[in-house]
């Protein structure tokens, strides 16, 4: 029996791109060879009222400088020196540094593995970031694997990380294929369309939110004999500036904040196109979702984007270039066959590449690579 240990800073909720592929991947895994835990640097409110299908471990972790850190590190030692974990994979900055150091002070050597999704946050980014940075090249050099999602991850993991190649595994998010279902969110029965348009996305800067306004306001000029709708499903700190914009340019009856959902696939499979825009990806879950419910996809020419999206399941367009997302935006909207040819592309190429089978046969053999 292999034991794993990931360690990650909490579970805000299953909605979240890492947060929920990590579940799916310990609900996935064989139990006949593998026993999987969960060590959390802190409790989040979701998980007071949520269950997980694995023994949780919680640190009551508060900042790498707080006052608590010896005891945090404590903790976890005695953790590790119980339960005996012949693997520890981390998630997020503070926890790479917590699970290195718990590890090196445990005298067990488990086999260490870190575990990189995104390409970082840009300006959003804290400022205590870069400290961790400096200290990642001297970090990394204990861990045996860092595995990431996409080829443009690996790019940033190799520069971040200081390894060798040889040491970054590529793995490729899961996804299920989602059927259309009977039920109709309120929104589209209190709002008829020809034709929706969805954005699974934070409403952060980085998303670039009001560029996809400004596109909207140009694809209705561009295209005036159909009705076009558009739903932005994800909260964050621009909802007030996006609703202000959208009053501004008359579109609050015609582009939905819907905040967050508990299910973003219901409202996918009553769209037609889906859109990310965002100036920086890593490997985009929202890009997934989209092709999992059969839509053609227009994104932004960055990252992860671009091994996802092509000529066969949709169009890619320039960062923060309104004109080519409207233009590209209307050109699908013009062409119900071609929405239709691109979406079932999307939908096959998730069966071919993302499915959960691949994904989990691919997680498996490399624990088991690890541990022989």
């Amino acid at each position: 029996m292999i034991k794993i240990a990931y360690i990650i800073d909490t579970i805000h909720s299953l909605k979240a791109g890492t947060e929920k592929q990590l579940s799916e991947i310990v609900r996935r895994l064989d139990r006949d060879i593998f026993d999987p835990y969960l060590i959390c640097l802190w409790k989040s409110p979701w998980m007071e009222h949520n269950a997980l299908p694995v023994k949780v471990f919680e640190l009551g972790y508060k900042g790498l400088v707080k006052p608590n850190i010896a005891k945090v590190i404590s903790s976890l030692v005695k953790i590790i020196k119980k339960e005996q974990f012949d693997i520890m994979q981390t998630f997020f900055e503070d926890s790479i540094l917590i699970g290195y150091v718990g590890a090196f002070f445990s005298g067990n050597n488990p086999i260490l593995l870190s575990s990189r999704r995104d390409m970082g946050m840009g300006d959003e980014e804290p400022w205590y970031h870069a400290l961790y940075r400096k200290m990642y090249p001297l970090v990394f050099r204990g861990f045996h694997g860092i595995v990431v999602n996409g080829e443009s991850v690996f790019g940033y993991a190799a520069q971040m990380s200081n390894v060798p190649y040889e040491k970054i595994k590529v793995i490729h998010n899961g996804i299920s294929i989602n059927e259309k279902t009977e039920i109709i969110p309120q929104i589209f029965r209190d709002n008829p369309a020809d034709i929706w348009i969805g954005i699974a996305a934070n409403l952060k800067p980085i998303k670039r939110l009001d560029i996809f306004v400004e596109a909207f306001r140009k694809l209705l000029q561009l295209v005036d004999n159909l009705t076009i709708k558009a739903i932005i499903l994800g909260e964050g700190p621009l909802r007030i500036s996006l609703t202000k914009m959208l009053k501004e340019y008359d579109l609050s009856s015609h582009v939905f904040l819907a905040g967050s959902v508990d299910d973003v696939t219901v409202f996918l499979n009553r769209c037609n196109i889906g859109v990310l825009c965002s100036d920086r990806e890593g490997f985009p879950n929202a890009v997934l979702e989209y092709m999992a419910c059969g839509l053609p996809v227009v994104a932004t020419r960055v990252g992860g984007n671009r091994e996802l999206v092509d000529h066969t399941n949709g169009i890619c367009v320039p960062p923060g270039d309104p004109h080519a997302l409207a233009s590209a935006l209307s050109t699908l909207c013009m062409s119900a066959n071609m929405r239709n040819e691109k979406g079932l592309a999307s939908k096959e190429k998730v069966r071919q590449e993302y499915s959960w089978d691949r994904s989990m046969r691919e997680w498996e053999g490399y624990y088991q690579s690890l541990v022989k």
